[in-house]
């Protein structure tokens, strides 16, 4: 533009000088002898300066779409080796890998196989896994949960929380059960559907199910969802929503199901904390349809039990209570049962705790010693408990560190000696002497592997004295 005849509204004709600012303004010489910067946007060219008309801008190349070739297995192993590896950075153990980095839980591993043995058997079964935090419950509670996939059993998971699940209330945990449903053979998560699309895709199953049932809520659920299965609309969502323990206002329910009446009630799902026996009813009644179309049962795993202990007296009355009806309810086909429904609370009387005499339900929940839970040991046998004592044998520490070890060369691809495996020998004695978890134990020898490939000149030993130090007071 520099050197062009141009024309301003106010100064008229002139010639561009210079421009400034990016070439938002320009130094015009105008022809009434004004000389002064103006907006270039209130400019007019009228004649283009022989520069300015003989330049044209190289011709930008065109960018050719880059050619997409798929990963290798290789390389997908390796993509899937650190996204584990920046998990266990923080203690955590992605469930794809729970098995290849569970050791020394064989005991526990086979106490568990024995309490699905017994569900199938007698209809019940409960496991109440003890533990010190960090000690591995939860890393535990999610092979358990792997396992009884693998059984066939519909498996439901939850941690408590004093604010958003409390362990007294008993509409607030169902819901979060509900909300993590998972099955063996179906993709879906938190859903129902699988379960019911099963029941109504077999007649001979579902007719004789729904005369059976009626004047119960799962005849409602089943019959109205055979009605609004391939319906388009919000009713089959609603319908999902309340029987899952959804808060609802239960009018916007009744407004979309198409059968009501005393062969199919619609109730509200009570929100206080004295409604154990309804929900247990529920659990009960999901577990025993589970197994009239084939799946094994129904697994309830209840983490984080530790926080009975931030209740007052009253909420850990109603905790007891829920707690004791979970136990009733799994184990109440049992003949050595030592709960009855006379030491439960009810809050309705219309129906009692179970639909069905067996459950076909595991129950198993995590406890922390040190916390003040309630007495669970009142109810049950020492085999129904399971102490994680957080401590690794010598063997069993040296077998994880090099599974780790292998995972980490897997992500990082190098191949450096086996000294890393040293490293298991400073860990196991913090291990022992009560100075780590299990949980820090993985995410130490995790930071170890790191800085031994990060600084090739940084030593496994290195890594054990430093431990010595800081954590033994050792020089």
């Amino acid at each position: 533009m520099i050197g062009s005849i141009v024309n301003h509204p106010l100064f008229g004709r002139g010639r561009v000088r210079e421009l400034r600012n990016a070439a938002r303004e320009a130094v015009v010489r105008f022809d009434n002898g004004i000389r002064t910067v103006v907006p270039a946007s209130m400019l007019s060219v009228l004649e283009q300066s022989a520069s300015a008309v003989a330049f044209q801008p190289p011709a930008l190349p065109i960018a050719q779409p880059r050619e997409e070739t798929p990963p290798t297995p290789e390389r997908l192993q390796q993509i899937e080796a650190r996204h584990t590896i920046e998990a266990l950075r923080y203690g955590v153990v992605p469930s794809k890998r729970i098995r290849e980095l569970s050791v020394g839980l064989d005991r526990e591993t086979e106490s568990l196989h024995r309490a699905f043995e017994e569900v199938e058997r007698n209809g019940g079964d409960v496991r109440v896994v003890l533990g010190e935090y960090g000690a591995g419950k939860s890393h535990f509670f999610e092979l358990a949960e792997s396992l009884a996939l693998e059984r066939n059993f519909l498996v439901t998971l939850t941690s408590l929380d004093v604010r958003e699940v409390p362990p007294n209330r008993p509409q607030r945990i169902y819901h979060a059960l509900m909300r993590s449903l998972r099955y063996p053979d179906s993709q879906e998560v938190g859903t129902l559907s699988p379960l019911l699309d099963r029941i109504v895709s077999q007649p001979k199953v579902f007719a004789p199910l729904v005369e059976k049932l009626q004047g119960t809520l799962f005849a409602t659920v089943l019959y109205n969802y055979s009605l609004m299965r391939s319906a388009a609309g919000e009713g089959k969502e609603r319908l999902l929503d309340w029987i899952a323990g959804e808060k609802m206002i239960i009018k916007t329910v009744r407004d979309v199901l198409p059968a009501r009446g005393k062969e199919f009630p619609l109730r509200a799902l009570s929100m206080t904390t004295t409604s154990a026996d309804q929900y247990c009813y529920l659990l009960n009644g999901w577990g025993w349809l589970a197994t009239q179309v084939g799946y094994a049962g129904l697994v309830v795993l209840i983490d984080e039990s530790e926080h009975y202990s931030l209740l007052n007296v009253r909420s850990r009355e109603r905790a007891d209570n829920f707690f004791k009806a979970m136990i009733y309810t799994a184990m109440a086909s049992h003949p050595d049962c030592r709960l009855s429904e006379a030491d439960l609370e009810h809050q309705r009387r219309e129906h009692p705790f179970r639909l069905a005499d067996k459950s076909h339900l595991l129950l198993m929940f995590a406890v922390t010693p040190s916390a003040n839970t309630f007495d669970y040991r009142r109810w049950l046998s020492e085999e129904q408990i399971l102490p994680l004592e957080g401590n690794l044998s010598a063997a069993a520490l040296d077998e994880l560190m090099a599974r780790l070890y292998v995972l980490h060369r897997q992500a990082y691809s190098y191949d450096l000696s086996d000294r890393y495996l040293e490293a298991s020998h400073g860990l196991l004695e913090c291990l022992e002497n009560g100075l780590i978890n299990l949980r820090q134990t993985i995410r130490l020898a995790t930071e170890i592997f790191d800085l031994c490939y990060a600084y090739p000149d940084f030593s496994a030993e290195q890594a054990v004295a430093e431990l010595r130090r800081s954590l033994l007071g050792e020089g």
